[in-house]
């Protein structure tokens, strides 16, 4: 099955790239436009946050907010709460201890500049609910797949860094290969795997991160693609 986004953002691309081309040099298509010798430099701009915003919102996302991913708050904890506390812990190749270390991922994130902060919700009948589990397992890769699109809309645009980080455990598979990841194009470690403080990163950007008590009539979770 044909892709409608594949279609549109060729289309935006191709439009761009006729546009831009009229009287200017090109080293390849798809690049930047040059001037005296020189790249233009890629920033975020409204047009190109407009388009990533409205692509998540078609894919089912809530809300989306710009990052500044200087100001994201990381450390140690998250990955002891992986190890001491999640039942996830060792059992997919995107989670620790499978994942890159904290120093690794500092280093990894300080190559970026801007990303965009993706809620998703799904609601949730708690007299229905069979398999808190599998509940999981398809929220978790609800909001992945959100990522992924966001992600490759951003490659369109020629934020070609673009990685996307998702919430908890991957859930591709029914249970992960650790030998070797059978799903590389679309699996993604997840913010907590790379040190970062999920709570401090909805309520830094307005959202509101609690913990579940009572009745819960609906789920929250959030993920991030890095773009620049």
């Amino acid at each position: 099955m044909i892709d409608i986004f594949d279609i549109y953002y060729s289309f935006l691309i191709v439009s761009e790239w006729i546009n831009l081309c009229n009287g200017e040099e090109y080293v390849s298509c798809g690049t930047i436009p040059v001037e005296n010798g020189q790249k233009r430099g890629i920033s975020m701009d409204d047009k190109d946050m407009a388009i990533l915003e409205e692509i998540a919102k078609k894919a089912g996302a809530s809300a989306v907010k710009v990052v500044d991913v200087a100001t994201v708050k990381r450390g140690v904890w998250p990955r002891m709460k992986c190890q001491y506390g999640c039942a996830q812990y060792g059992s997919n190749l995107c989670c620790p201890p499978y994942t890159p270390d904290i120093s690794f991922m500092d280093r990894f994130l300080r190559e970026y500049r801007w990303g965009l902060l993706v809620q998703y919700r799904r609601p949730m009948a708690l007299e229905k609910m069979k398999d808190w589990q599998e509940f999981d397992r398809v929220l978790n890769n609800d909001l992945l797949r959100v990522l992924l699109k966001i992600e490759k809309g951003a490659m369109m645009r020629n934020y070609y860094k673009a990685f996307a980080l998702k919430a908890g455990r991957c859930g591709l598979c029914p249970v992960c290969n650790l030998k070797r990841c059978i799903h590389p194009e679309s699996a993604r470690p997840s913010l907590e795997a790379c040190g970062i403080d999920v709570f401090a990163l909805a309520e830094d950007h307005g959202f509101s991160a609690r913990m579940y008590t009572g009745l819960v009539k609906e789920v929250t979770v959030y993920g991030m693609v890095l773009l620049e």
